[in-house]
């Protein structure tokens, strides 16, 4: 009588154990050659004959998960049921359960293959980036260093890391890393250029971020968003006959490209020129041709019309955008400016005011302040500017008008206090440098006052008050000749300045050049009566 054991069950009963690992090798090998029904059904028969065959299992999850079977999960389980210590299974279960969003388990495995090796590097990039993935973002940079630690050759632990480090907004050690990145691949890492171009470009070091974007451009010739913001680093760098060619060149790999039009408006509007205003308005206008609704184009139109004296239809752009979107500060903050040029004092209040609601920036509030101190509101003028400085310690333009605020109320101490501030963390400000000069004057610290006007002479050699304000320090302290020196510097800068004559004239008169400062009051006299 026949026992029901036939075919393949027949035969592996009549085959030994050790059958198992050729059947083991068969399927890697078809798996190798990406055949994966035949690696299924081979590693099947190995399970048959050795149904406690961990490595098998562990190599048939592996298979139904490149394959998306259902439940590989199960064979993964069975690999660790029958080897506890099966490292590559908690791995990969890891893995399996990371790309699930089961980021709790998947560190729970990584854990586990820590366990048994804890020199494994893999285990600690996996679950760096599975704390990357979770936002605990110094957690990962730990893990990853780690890595780095038992390998310090391993470029994708680095690559890692520089992202981390750039989200948690350290800029130096990322750029450190993905150097160190780029040091040890043997191509050009087109990722590693983007992200760092991008970290220099927003650090402000637009030389490195053109390099970086230049690199990059090499391997993707084609890629409109890439020039685009090579583009923007020429605009930045001042480079702008570079900065049209590669924003028009962006606009030919991509039709329609709003925000190249854009850019290529804002290069236009910065050469502050007839033809410049005029170019500008064409690409903002083209932009909302096609999207009539970009809040961006119509502020930027507002701006170019506003800047060429157009203050009603740059108003009228303003307003549009704001009524697209009530909550566009940039509009807002545009608006509150031009209403305040034309006069407005309460719409320019109400909309700055709105303003920095929506976005309370160290601007927003030092804008916000200025337009307070033209309405006679120097208290709470006062208020915006410190709590513009106690958002950013650093932003000169908050430390500069309220150390203008105090001059203007002739509380010099406190204006130069605070020209100190502006001046330290803005070295080039031509205007905080000289107003500190003046306030030093009205200190009597002359000696101090005469290095700030040097200083600010040399910022900007064509200054003409920078020559008027020195002269007038050189006459107070009876330095005649060189008063007369910066007098006759500043008229070259500015012939039709009646106070600069004045002086001039003051200065010939103390060398007894009498016919000399005649003639100079006469012009004075002159241009003050025209």
């Amino acid at each position: 009588q026949s026992t029901g054991s036939s075919g393949i069950n027949a035969e592996y009963g009549e085959m030994p154990k050790s059958a198992s690992e050729v059947y083991f090798l068969i399927g890697k090998c078809h798996v190798e050659s990406g055949n994966y029904p035949a690696a299924l059904d081979a590693l099947n028969s190995a399970i048959r004959i050795n149904p406690s065959y961990a490595e098998a299992y562990f190599q048939r999850g592996l298979v139904r998960i490149w394959v998306k079977s259902a439940r590989p999960l199960l064979d993964l389980n069975r690999a660790l049921a029958y080897n506890p210590n099966f490292f590559q299974a908690y791995l990969t279960r890891a893995a399996y359960f990371g790309t699930k969003g089961r980021y709790s388990k998947a560190m729970f495995n990584c854990n586990e293959a820590l366990r048994i090796q804890p020199n494994s590097v893999r285990a600690y990039l996996y679950r760096g980036a599975l704390k990357f993935e979770t936002k605990n973002y110094p957690l990962a940079i730990q893990d990853l260093s780690a890595a780095i630690k038992l390998d310090p050759m391993c470029s994708l632990a680095y690559y890692n890391r520089a992202v981390c480090y750039q989200h948690v907004g350290s800029a130096k050690d990322a750029l450190r890393d993905y150097g160190v990145v780029l040091l040890l691949e043997k191509e050009m890492n087109q990722k590693v250029l983007l992200n760092r171009g991008l970290l220099y470009y927003q650090g402000g070091e637009y030389n490195n971020a053109l390099v970086d974007f230049k690199l990059a451009v090499k391997d993707a010739p084609g890629n409109a968003l890439l020039f685009h913001t090579l583009g923007l680093c020429y605009h930045r760098n001042n480079q702008i006959t570079k900065a049209l060619e590669t924003l028009t060149h962006a606009m030919s790999l991509q039709e329609h490209f709003i925000q190249a039009y854009i850019s290529r408006g804002n290069v236009y509007m910065s050469m502050n020129t007839e033809r410049g205003y005029t170019l500008s308005k064409r690409d903002y206008c083209r932009a909302l041709h096609y999207n009539p609704t970009n809040l961006t184009a119509h502020t930027n139109l507002g701006i170019a019309l506003q800047s060429n004296g157009k203050m009603n239809e740059g108003w009228k752009q303003f307003t549009a955008a704001i009524r697209i979107s009530p909550e566009c500060h940039a509009a807002l903050e545009a608006r509150s400016i031009t209403n305040l040029q034309m006069g407005h004092l309460f719409g320019a209040f109400s909309d700055i005011n709105q303003a920095v609601q929506l976005y309370p920036t160290p601007t927003m509030l030092t804008n916000r302040g200025v337009i307070q101190q033209y309405m006679g509101e120097a208290r709470n003028a006062m208020a915006d500017f410190q709590q513009a400085i106690e958002a950013d310690p650093k932003y000169s333009l908050a430390y500069f008008n309220a150390a203008s605020l105090y001059f203007n109320l002739r509380l010099f101490e406190k204006a130069l206090k605070y020209y100190d501030e502006a001046v330290k963390n803005c070295p080039d400000d031509e205007s905080a440098v000289l107003n500190r000069a003046i306030a030093r004057v009205m200190l009597k610290h002359y000696d101090a006052a005469m290095e700030d006007f040097n200083t600010a002479v040399s910022l900007n050699p064509f200054a003409a008050h920078s020559y008027f304000n020195r002269g007038n320090l050189h006459l107070t302290l009876g330095n005649n000749v060189e008063a007369e020196e910066d007098f006759r510097k500043a008229l070259s800068l500015q012939p039709k300045d009646s106070a600069s004559f004045t002086q001039l004239a003051v200065a010939l008169g103390r060398q007894f050049k009498k016919e000399e400062a005649l003639e100079n009051f006469r012009k004075s006299i002159k241009l003050s009566e025209g």
